[in-house]
């Protein structure tokens, strides 16, 4: 890796364009290309599905399509396609009645204890586009901190297996390890200042009902941040394709739906959460993927400029570099040198590097971690 590309100016483009390396290949560029196009007609759709194979295509990039497709009903498809297309449909429409229905269990309960729930992320952009089906693992709502232990304890009242942490409650049918619905008091963000958005994020909700229960949602500014905040901790924790594809939906959608959607409230959000370098981050991110596709509106000066090149590089670090020796180190088992000699070296030249170069000394300092790089 040459110097230049961890200059001060260079970091943020040489970290988007790594993470759009690993995630997005060409194919897959080129169906973005296409979804988010601002110019199709039946002709266009018909010489992409030449080059594209819809029947052989997975779950995900399916479903993708079929929301293109869905905001245009005058584009038709062969019968084996559409067959596709709502069996797809169908399977995702199963999976999120399932986890409705524990929302609504769950919450209606909180609801008798005059507890307001607050829901986000995939479950409340399911409520919002009502005729989509998503893909969610579980669904996320917020209570106020003063009701957090308490909303946990009811449901593990109720038979549900509860996994406690700091910042939120994951719940589980009993026995199982599937998740259902996970309950924060904020939304973590790795910087210590999360509650500062709660008064704010609460104050700009409005309510409704969401699956039958009486519901706050957050603005849509609100959203736009917290997906933006999202993104990069599932950058950093290596997200999937189809989390970043509902992402670009996401973001388009939200900007899209409020007419005088306000951009102040999102860069506000971020100065009071100590946020600015994450969602400057996202923004580049997203908008390698389709350019324009969200406008910058957090202003580097020359203090956050240092905290974003700083940011970039320990994030790269250990997602590219201390992430890949940490999946090799942890499959060299203990017991697998024994006996075979490769391992044996591999182990031996591996496993001290790996305990050396995770030291805080180095993934938490910015100057260390970048001449570490320069030396890949």
């Amino acid at each position: 890796m040459k110097t230049d590309k961890f200059s001060e100016e260079n970091i943020v483009n040489t970290l988007a364009e790594s993470f759009k390396h690993e995630l997005i290949n060409d194919t897959d560029q080129k169906l973005i290309d296409f979804v988010f196009s601002k110019d199709i007609n039946q002709e266009k759709l018909d010489n992409f599905l030449k080059t594209w194979d819809l029947m052989s295509a997975d779950n995900a990039r399916i479903l993708m399509f079929a929301y293109f497709l869905k905001s245009h009903p005058e584009l038709k498809l062969s019968v084996e396609q559409d067959f596709k297309i709502k069996q797809t449909f169908n399977t995702f429409k199963l999976q999120n009645i399932k986890l409705i229905s524990h929302y609504k269990r769950i919450c209606n309960e909180l609801s008798k204890e005059n507890i307001e729930v607050m829901i986000f992320k995939g479950g409340l952009m399911k409520h919002l586009r009502q005729e989509l089906p998503r893909v969610m693992g579980d669904i996320d709502i917020i209570v106020k901190e003063e009701n957090y232990d308490k909303s946990g304890h009811i449901a593990e009242k109720m038979g549900y297996d509860c996994s406690w942490d700091i910042h939120s409650v994951d719940i589980h049918p009993k026995g199982s390890e599937e998740g259902i619905m996970d309950i924060h008091k904020y939304v973590y963000m790795n910087t210590g200042k999360e509650t500062n958005l709660n008064t704010g994020l609460f104050a700009r909700a409005r309510e409704e009902k969401v699956f039958g229960v009486q519901t706050l949602i957050p603005s849509n500014e609100d959203l736009i941040f917290i997906t933006l905040v999202n993104l990069v901790r599932n950058l950093r924790n290596k997200t999937s394709w189809s989390g970043i594809l509902f992402t670009l939906y996401d973001v388009q959608f939200l900007i899209n739906s409020k007419q005088g959607f306000d951009w102040n409230i999102v860069v506000e959000n971020a100065r009071k959460t100590k946020t600015e370098t994450q969602v400057y981050f996202a923004i580049e991110f997203l908008n390698k993927i389709i350019p324009n596709l969200l406008p910058q509106k957090i202003e580097l000066d020359n203090k956050l400029q240092k905290e974003l090149s700083n940011y970039c590089t320990l994030l790269m670090y250990q997602r590219f570099f201390l992430w890949d020796m940490k999946q090799r180190s942890h499959a060299l088992k203990f017991s697998s040198i024994f006996g075979n000699f490769e391992n044996f070296k591999e182990y031996l030249a591996l496993k001290p590097k790996y305990f050396f170069l995770k030291l805080p000394i180095f993934k938490k300092n910015p100057p260390l971690a970048r001449w570490m790089l320069e030396k890949l």
